[in-house]
């Protein structure tokens, strides 16, 4: 029986690992393989393993068409799929765009109706790691119900969890999982850079900063948020936090923003008394 065949526009480190994946558990045939370089497209078929690379123009007619781009080219890739017959009325189209709804796709409604969008909420920055762990990422989808059943049962095939979002929702969604996943790395390199101007260095500051790190997730994991806060903004420590941003404002600014904005949500989660809070409140709304 001839699998379902998969076009991927866009072959970067998202794109080639969920192609890998599908071609791996044998749930797809990996069809054409569309990439601004063509160099790029050789890689990607030398990791998954298959595909033939390809220019949108010479793209087959394929069950699946993922477009796996930067989200500002997406609406490129549309309108040039929208000037091809190679989609058909029965084709799913979709994108993995975190911010973008299936919306973008509505130029390609005269070929076809199964339009959607599926984002997996997961860093893919080596994918040869990402490969191995991705069983149990959750996967946030929308669009036309027929498409998402056809996705849900393409992720769930290789151990993806699928959740609904409303299309109006995507935007905000995704900056929640910006703040936890790529604003974590910036937050953990204003903390090596804190550790450094210590007299740290970087490797040092990073082994002492980890079982922090790792306690802080261990107690989101048991615990509520409020709960799971502490520090000196938790105890109401007002001389600590006021030392403390003076010494971060000396060596960087910009430290101290974040210190600051950060401080901010701390001071909504933290069981202060009114005096507590209104001290620390002051000191907060300090300008740099």
């Amino acid at each position: 029986m001839l699998l379902p065949s998969l076009n991927l526009i866009g072959p970067g480190r998202l794109g080639r690992s969920l192609a890998r994946l599908w071609h791996d558990a044998g749930l797809l045939r990996i069809a054409g393989v569309v990439a601004r370089q063509a160099g790029s497209a050789q890689d990607a078929i030398a990791f998954i393993g298959a595909g033939q690379a390809m220019t949108l123009a010479e793209l087959p007619p394929a069950d699946f068409t993922l477009i796996a781009t930067p989200d500002d080219k997406l609406a490129e890739i549309v309108t040039a799929l929208s000037r091809h017959s190679l989609i058909g009325g029965g084709d799913v189209v979709f994108h993995a765009s975190g911010a973008l709804s299936s919306e973008l796709l509505a130029p390609l409604r005269t070929r076809s109706q199964l339009l959607a969008s599926i984002h997996p909420l997961k860093s893919f920055a080596q994918p040869a790691h990402a490969i191995t762990d991705f069983a149990g990422t959750y996967c946030g989808c929308e669009g036309n119900a027929e498409a998402v059943s056809k996705l849900v049962a393409l992720f769930e095939g290789i151990a993806g969890q699928c959740f609904s979002l409303k299309a109006e929702n995507k935007t905000l969604y995704h900056a929640g999982a910006v703040l936890a996943c790529n604003d974590l790395v910036a937050l953990m390199e204003t903390a090596l850079r804190c550790m450094s101007m210590a007299g740290l260095t970087r490797e040092q500051a990073w082994r002492a900063l980890r079982p922090l790190v790792d306690g802080s997730l261990a107690n989101l994991d048991r615990l509520p948020t409020d709960a799971a806060l502490t520090g000196p903004i938790a105890r109401g420590d007002t001389g600590t936090v006021a030392r403390q941003l003076a010494a971060v404002r000396q060596f960087d600014p910009a430290v101290a923003d974040t210190y600051l904005a950060l401080g901010r949500v701390a001071l909504q989660l933290a069981a202060l008394d009114e005096t507590q809070r209104s001290r620390l409140a002051a000191l907060l709304e300090t300008s740099p």
